[in-house]
């Protein structure tokens, strides 16, 4: 697997967002956009804490901890709204309810390490 340019990682994260229609103006954008970069560069992305993952959030942005899940919420909740077909597809799966934060995470980051890999295998 290859180690992630943060640059690019961030490019990457924020395209996909960008075409999931949350746009950096949303409250959230970017507390969401940090967590998918963090746990995409743990070594053990599945076993995350979420919790963890909002400490380093709230001390890099310096903002409450406990404003961080309500404004990722809010972009997954439009996300949900607005294009429910693009994050089924993204997913790989039907989603039948609105996914956790945690789940959500986990979607795109495996998202972006199979296309990471469909793009080394060309």
């Amino acid at each position: 697997m290859r180690h992630w340019n943060a640059a690019s990682l961030l490019t990457e994260i924020h395209d996909l967002l960008y075409r999931l229609g949350v746009k950096a103006t949303i409250q959230g954008f970017f507390e969401t956009s940090c967590a998918v970069f963090l746990v995409m560069r743990q070594r053990d992305r599945p076993w995350f804490s979420i919790m963890e993952i909002y400490r380093e959030i709230s001390a890099l942005y310096h903002i409450d901890l406990e404003v961080i899940d309500p404004r990722i919420r809010r972009v997954i909740r439009k996300i949900w709204k607005s294009n429910p077909e693009l994050l089924n597809r993204i997913a790989g799966e039907e989603l039948r309810t609105m996914p956790t934060p945690r789940h959500f995470i986990n979607i795109l980051c495996r998202y972006l390490t199979l296309k990471q890999a469909r793009g080394k295998n060309r």
